[in-house]
């Protein structure tokens, strides 16, 4: 039995959430339906309607934003015709490239360093002794400089950002995991080169079979160190006893080579020679996807 349809002045309502949401956008279309007063017959009808001609409704323009029809709703208005109402919904973020929510948080607490020098040197003695000059190395006995776990300044970040399905390729997680474990090799979010490691980034997705893809959230993680090369912007060089003009990056490694040394007949342990070494690649953080600045 051939059903008329006509679509009347109550369609086409909708609320989309484009960017920066991830809040349900809902259509609304809405029919008089005439020919039957059989409630079979009328979901038949409906329902191959649907599953016809208005499964999905296409956002215009843009492909891969379709909305689902998630139900309908039905009244009888008598004399073989009817009240139709179908409801469209897509939950999620909808199209683009473009990060959709941001959410920054940091942590200061600092991080733990053995160090073997000190910044000064205090010593006491017995009456009419003077203790000799450590060198300001710290911890020192017979079998050498034993050094002290210190709190040293830290600054841990992560930044979270929900972005669209297409943002994400296997080719940019790929592109993440080589970036991990690297300094920025140029400025990055106004700290000098070599002040920041990534960490690396985590990311998830929802899938279900009735709304599809969701957005990806991903959370990136970095931490930060100040460089000690002398230049603007960076602190002082280091001086490690009679060493002078150490320059350091902030995520290099440095450690000190002590040499025997005697005064007042009491061996010493005295800074020979300094190395630092860099221990973390550099690349560019720009390949992460989220700005530099």
């Amino acid at each position: 039995m051939a059903l008329t349809w006509v679509e009347d002045g109550e369609s086409r309502q909708a609320t989309i959430f484009r960017r920066g949401k991830k809040a349900t956008s809902t259509l609304v279309k809405s029919f008089k339906v005439f020919g039957t007063s059989d409630d079979s017959v009328l979901h038949a009808a409906v329902n191959a309607e649907v599953t016809a001609n208005g499964q999905y409704w296409q956002y215009p323009g843009i492909s891969d934003v379709k909305l689902m029809a998630e139900s309908y709703s039905v009244s009888y208005l008598g004399d073989d015709a009817w009240q139709v109402t179908i409801n469209y919904a897509k939950d999620g973020a909808e199209y683009g490239s473009d990060p959709l929510k941001r959410v920054r948080s940091f942590d200061t607490t600092g991080g733990t360093q053995h160090m073997t020098q000190a910044y000064s040197e205090t010593a006491f003695g017995m009456i009419g002794q003077t203790p000799p000059y450590q060198s300001m190395a710290i911890g020192v006995d017979s079998n050498g400089v034993n050094g002290v776990d210190v709190v040293v300044p830290q600054l841990q970040w992560q930044e979270t950002y929900d972005v669209p399905s297409s943002y994400i390729s296997t080719t940019y997680i790929r592109g993440l995991a080589t970036v991990t474990g690297t300094t920025n090799a140029s400025s990055f979010r106004g700290f000098l080169a070599g002040e920041v490691l990534f960490l690396g980034c985590t990311g998830s997705q929802e899938w279900d079979d009735q709304k599809g893809l969701g957005p990806w959230s991903l959370s990136y993680r970095f931490i930060a160190s100040p460089n000690a090369t002398g230049s603007s912007g960076s602190a002082p060089t280091i001086t490690i006893g009679s060493i002078l003009g150490i320059s350091k990056k902030g995520h290099e490694y440095l450690w000190v080579r002590y040499e025997d040394a005697i005064d007042s007949n009491t061996l010493l342990k005295k800074p020979k020679h300094v190395y630092v070494n860099r221990v973390y690649r550099e690349s560019e953080f720009s390949l992460l996807g989220i700005g530099t600045t």
